[in-house]
């Protein structure tokens, strides 16, 4: 009987003081629920799907953003297409697939990341075009574009090349102006409170081939027409990042860490514009993977706890065991973990659904010769709640 108790007095707390940070009311009753597969090997004619992305959009729904690799599992330049799906029932169901960027074999799109803005309740989806990171060059980059949605990810606008924007021969600033190649971290970009929109780049500066990688931050204060980017990297030896505003103004940086291991963060006081040293993370391990970060709830919107969510492979060396990690103390500490697939996988995205509920959309397969198997990704959703990660 003092069981049932304790465990009832534990979900009410929970219920009361774990506010999610969009406003949505609560649903502790639903468990981890049955994965949803959404692209598969094979799907549509196309040989291969990668790099997921998920938002809830201003209506509630889910929208989904991927790669649909036609041909090759390789990045770009190959013959790939943006696309997207929705869901209007939390995840149970999904529409069919809407292509945002594809023109046929001869132009590419691919590695999108997607934001809602809230101020017009409009989606932007930002990815790369053209030439891969390591064959671009002065003379034929890797692009750089947006594609917006104004219906909640039902149709998307004809995509936008905001390239000389941030760097290139056109580009007005003169070092930029002779960065080799550049793209944006996929997954999921970043509006702030005050509604400043901004998303991670990785950018060659060098034209080493396989060189290191300088993690940049792309932002704009008017709904993305016009970007600029910031003073200084924030790190000169990453890749992938993702960011999260913390409850003190600062902007914090997951990054990729190419080396492997551990994660690496890093702080901007200034709201991106200029950024601080990177440290390792300790707590989070990395094997050299894309991940994500987002907040859960905020003592600044009425709950008595801060939450952070990281999703990541939870191993040093090899993609596999995504999970999902919980901060308490604004990024500093990560003591609860949950896997969510514990075979092969790699990318995640994550996103708090109207109910409270979390999902998240995972990769499992790999891309690596060495280990068994063949390679290709299947994308999942998957949705859980904050009582089951917290278990």
């Amino acid at each position: 009987m003092r069981k049932v108790k304790n465990i009832f007095i534990i979900g009410l707390f929970l219920f009361l003081v774990v506010l999610p940070c969009n406003g949505f009311t609560f649903n502790f009753s639903i468990p981890l629920e049955k994965r949803v597969l959404l692209f598969d090997m094979g799907d549509g004619g196309s040989r291969f799907y990668r790099i997921p992305g998920i938002v809830t959009a201003a209506d509630g729904s889910l929208v989904v953003v991927a790669d649909r690799r036609w041909d090759k599992i390789n990045d770009l330049p190959a013959h790939i297409d943006v696309v997207s799906r929705r869901s209007e029932d939390n995840g149970k169901t999904w529409s069919e697939t809407v292509t945002i960027a594809g023109e046929g074999t001869t132009v590419g799109y691919g590695d999108p990341a997607i934001v809602l803005d809230r101020r017009t309740g409009h989606l932007l989806c930002i990815f790369a075009s053209g030439n891969g990171l390591w064959q671009s060059g002065e003379n034929n980059l890797m692009r750089i574009n947006i594609s917006k949605s104004v219906d909640n990810g039902k149709t998307w606008d004809t995509p936008v090349d905001i390239t000389s924007q941030i760097y290139g021969k056109d580009c007005p600033d003169k070092i930029r102006r002779y960065w080799y190649g550049a793209f944006a971290s996929s997954g999921r970009a970043l509006q702030l409170q005050d509604g400043r929109i901004m998303f991670c780049i990785a950018v060659r500066t060098t034209s080493d081939w396989g060189g290191p990688l300088s993690n940049y931050v792309c932002y704009s204060d008017d709904g993305g027409s016009i970007w600029k980017v910031s003073e200084n990297a924030a790190d000169n030896n990453g890749d992938e990042a993702k960011l999260i505003e913390l409850n003190n103004g600062d902007i914090l940086m997951s990054i990729r860490n190419r080396e492997k291991g551990v994660r690496k963060f890093c702080i901007s006081q200034d709201r991106g514009m200029t950024w601080g040293k990177p440290y390792l993370q300790s707590d989070i391990q990395d094997p050299a993977c894309n991940g994500d970060i987002m907040r859960y709830s905020t003592i600044k919107e009425g709950a008595l706890k801060n939450i952070i969510l990281h999703s990541i492979p939870d191993n040093n060396r090899i993609r596999q065991n995504v999970s999902v990690l919980l901060s308490y103390d604004e990024g500093k500490t990560w003591p609860v973990k949950k896997t969510i697939l514990s075979g092969l996988s790699a990318y995640s995205s994550m996103t708090v659904l109207p109910d409270g509920t979390i999902g998240i959309v995972v990769e499992e397969g790999k891309w690596d010769d060495s280990l068994p198997g063949t390679d290709g990704f299947k994308l999942w959703f998957v949705r859980f709640t904050l009582s089951w990660l917290m278990e």
